[in-house]
């Protein structure tokens, strides 16, 4: 009997763990705290690490059909007036490595993620919201809120920012609020975006930051970063065609011209919520249950590495799988203090570059963001530093053939 593994969350993670471990030959099983797979957020930047782990099962190549491959970030200015930067990265990425980045449709690619899992006949259970986790022995099971239990050889916390795994091992700690918010949303494409050229567009501007690029042949995907004092939790709510009117109204971007106000003013479904942080674990496992993606490494989006950084860890929780054969507790304990390892130091950078980024696009006073143009315009249109560890982060998880 193969081994089997409790899979916490059926969102990216959990969806593209299950499938690298069924192909493996072990017996995932899926648990999922909603009635159905959520679809929510906006717009999700996909970067070389997740192609290769997706190539793996024979997905990479369907799932660049169902987002637009990038050729060029482009940079204005909203004080000055005039492009800032251009960079052809996300064409060099694809002669470089091999494959493209993408932006797509988060509810695309969660809805193709999903609907592959079950291709696959991977085992799923929803309404199942766990609230404990005991482990016996060799043995680890999952309890939920309805009374039932789940029994594996071990456990996958793939449940997020607010994950019930994390605050089960490691007790409960509540998520820091960052001081900003982002209103984003979906809107018809523009002239300007049905260039030949598909590019991935900001606009640095004070008070706000503003970032756009089309999701599919129709639409384009947009969000804007400002900071707010207060708290806005991140419920993903639809709002109707009245409420967003209301909402863009107020936002600084919706009067900032070349692109921004045209597509603020035009969107068609428009939503806001929260960012928020929780530090990275120095461990991410304790015995038979290891933590997976923003479980462990919570980040902001700024560097656009949130799904990608946990593509890497799937594929690397998988590849030590495997090579520890027999799963015993020692064999377990070797492997996710591996993984920590390779792990860490990695997400480490990512989520605090991501931090850094966060200030940057939301800078006050005219000093300020002059300087921080002529900064961008020199890097064209990117913090160097930014950059530096960009193309250091899309080269993982692996070089050369896959391990798995």
């Amino acid at each position: 009997m193969s081994q089997s593994v409790i899979i916490i969350a059926c969102g990216i993670a959990g969806s593209v763990l299950a499938m690298l471990l069924k192909h493996k030959g072990f017996s995932p099983i899926i648990y999922e705290r909603h009635a159905e797979i959520q679809q929510a957020g906006i717009s999700l930047g996909l970067s070389p690490q997740t192609f290769k782990v997706l190539n793996i099962l024979g997905l990479a190549e369907k799932l660049i059909t169902l987002g637009v491959p990038l050729d060029e970030f482009v940079t204005w200015s909203e004080l000055r007036g005039e492009i800032i930067g251009r960079k052809d990265a996300p064409a060099n990425a694809l002669k470089w490595l091999g494959w493209p980045q993408i932006t797509i449709s988060r509810s695309t690619y969660a809805r193709f993620l999903y609907d592959s899992a079950v291709e696959r006949s991977v085992e799923m259970h929803f309404s199942k919201k766990l609230v404990d986790v005991k482990q016996d022995g060799d043995k680890v099971h999952a309890v939920f809120e309805d009374g039932t239990e789940a029994q594996g050889d071990l456990l996958v916390g793939c449940d997020g920012l607010h994950s019930a795994v994390r605050n089960v091992l490691f007790g409960k700690e509540e998520v820091k609020y960052s001081g900003l918010i982002q209103v984003g949303g979906f809107a018809p494409i523009p002239d300007a975006f049905k260039s030949a050229k598909s590019i991935f567009y900001q606009v640095f501007g004070e008070g706000a930051h503003f970032l756009a690029s089309r999701v599919s042949d129709t639409q384009v995907a947009w969000a804007t970063t400002i900071p707010q004092p207060t708290e806005t939790q991140e419920d993903w709510r639809r709002m109707s065609l009245a409420e967003t009117k209301e909402m863009v109204k107020h936002l600084q971007v919706s009067t900032w011209n070349h692109g921004p106000s045209e597509l603020v003013n035009s969107a068609t479904f428009v939503t806001r919520y929260g960012l928020y942080e929780r530090p990275i674990l120095p461990v991410w496992h304790k015995g038979r249950v290891v933590l997976v993606g923003d479980a462990a490494h919570p980040t902001g989006p700024h560097m656009g590495q949130g799904s990608n950084q946990a593509m890497e860890d799937c594929y690397h929780i998988v590849r030590l799988l495997c090579k520890a054969e027999s799963w015993t507790n020692t064999t377990l304990e070797a492997a996710f203090t591996e993984y920590e390892r390779i792990r860490i130091p990695i997400v480490t950078k990512s989520v605090g570059q991501a931090k850094i980024q966060g200030a940057h696009r939301v800078l006050i006073g005219r000093d300020a963001c002059e300087k921080s143009d002529e900064m961008l315009k020199q890097g064209g249109g990117y913090d160097p530093e930014s950059m530096k560890v960009q193309l250091e982060l899309v080269q993982g998880p692996f070089t050369g053939e896959s391990e798995i």
